[in-house]
């Protein structure tokens, strides 16, 4: 009998532990900083590209995706010349609470764009289908390459 309460003592402490590590790593994903200057030069170097990326006026972005400055702290934004579908646009958003809407937006321009180079570029729609759209506490990163795995591995040496 005392050694089946030691067990269950022993199993909760360690639910217990686990809990916490998962709530401390939570916490710190939610207080991460990121420059996104310096990520998007990091990806855009990366040879995950076909095309040569420039980048493009903040201004230009916060249009063509429809974001508010409401929601949008900041942003870079980097596209190809037209003849890939290969863009990387990296946001700080204003608050917890603009995640989903500016999210939404992002796959909604994803949608627009996988649309017109359907018939434009059919075989540029594998790497919209491919695109990476992640969320890191406050930022939003969205890159459509060649290379998403590559891109992937770029941004999470970035951010550790």
């Amino acid at each position: 009998m005392n050694k089946k309460k030691i067990v269950i003592a022993l199993a909760v402490i360690l639910i217990i532990i686990i809990v916490a590590v998962i709530l401390f790593l939570q916490k710190n994903k939610e207080n991460i900083q990121i420059n996104i200057e310096g990520l998007a030069e990091e990806i855009t170097k990366s040879n995950a590209f076909e095309d040569q990326l420039e980048k493009i006026d903040s201004e230009m972005t916060m249009q063509d995706y429809n974001f508010s400055t409401d929601e949008v702290e900041q942003l870079v934004s980097y596209q190809g010349s037209g003849a890939t579908s290969e863009e990387i646009v990296i946001l700080q958003v204003k608050g917890k609470n603009n995640i989903n809407s500016v999210k939404e937006k992002m796959n909604a321009r994803l949608s627009e764009r996988k649309e017109a180079f359907e018939s434009y570029l059919p075989e540029e729609v594998g790497k919209i289908d491919n695109s990476i759209l992640r969320v890191e506490g406050n930022y939003i990163i969205l890159c459509i390459a060649n290379d998403a795995n590559t891109v992937n591995n770029v941004i999470n040496e970035y951010i550790k």
